[in-house]
């Protein structure tokens, strides 16, 4: 700046006006690419750090994805137990065949089974943080993933309360329910929804009960088949929606690694 005053003043001192003139706008030119020089480098160092916090979110975002299909999975497969038994039941009443007191503990030890999907929710899934992401398509499946998981929440809600309010009361109505517990806690495959996968091999059960249950008579209570229906219909409806939320978590997955580097 030292250097570029002097030229300045010696150009006025020897009244050069026309030099100084095009010397003046030479040197506003030359701030002026400074400033732009200087910009574009704040800008650049600005996207680059958008781009590493970027690629922190979509490896969080691929590891919760994978966390959360791998439960959306299991409580897929549990509906289909369910799905099983119901029509078993169903079979059993239509057809008037006779089964086992243990069978039919097994089979309402699978009416034991709850499964509701809890995603994990992380604090990712902001405005700010998706507009860090370039992918119109990754956004947008990203933006929409509250409202597929409400519409099949809703359903699994349905299911929940029906099995609070009419299974277990059924249960404990017809005096089956401390065998039916009994099973439960012995079978692994019946405790899948547990965080533990059902492989914890530390469980108490209550044993079987002493009193004889009526079999023939429970088959019979026309409640039943009422309360199986209702099963078999949550459980596909729920496994229908389970099944293309599956499939919109598998293609968030799938955009997720092409955008990572």
């Amino acid at each position: 700046m030292k250097f570029f005053r002097k030229i300045r003043q010696k150009l006025l001192t020897e009244s050069k006006f026309s030099k100084y003139l095009i010397y003046a706008v030479g040197e506003i030119i030359l701030v002026v690419i400074g400033i732009l020089i200087a910009l574009a480098i704040n800008n650049n160092n600005e996207e680059n750090k958008n781009i590493e916090q970027e690629q922190v979110i979509l490896k969080q975002l691929k590891t919760d994805y994978q966390a959360n299909l791998l439960q959306l999975e299991n409580k897929i497969e549990m509906r289909r137990k369910l799905i099983s038994e119901s029509l078993a039941v169903l079979d059993i009443t239509s057809k008037d065949i006779s089964i086992s007191q243990d069978s039919l503990s097994t089979i309402f030890a699978t009416f034991f089974m709850d499964p509701t999907f809890d995603p994990i929710e992380n604090d990712l899934m902001n405005l700010e943080n998706i507009k860090l992401i370039r992918n119109d398509s990754l956004k947008q499946l990203l933006s929409h993933w509250t409202s597929d998981f409400n519409a099949y929440s809703e359903s699994e809600q349905i299911q929940h309360d029906h099995y609070i309010s009419e299974i277990i009361p059924f249960m404990k109505e017809v005096g089956i329910m401390r065998n039916a517990n009994h099973v439960f806690w012995k079978a692994q495959e019946l405790r899948m929804g547990f965080l533990d996968k059902g492989k914890n091999d530390e469980i108490l059960t209550i044993g079987k009960s002493t009193k004889e249950i009526d079999v023939q008579s429970i088959l019979n209570d026309p409640r039943l088949e009422g309360l199986v229906t209702f099963i078999f219909t949550f459980s596909q409806v729920c496994n229908l929606e389970g099944q293309t939320l599956k499939k919109k978590m598998q293609k968030t997955i799938e955009v997720l690694e092409n955008e990572m580097e």
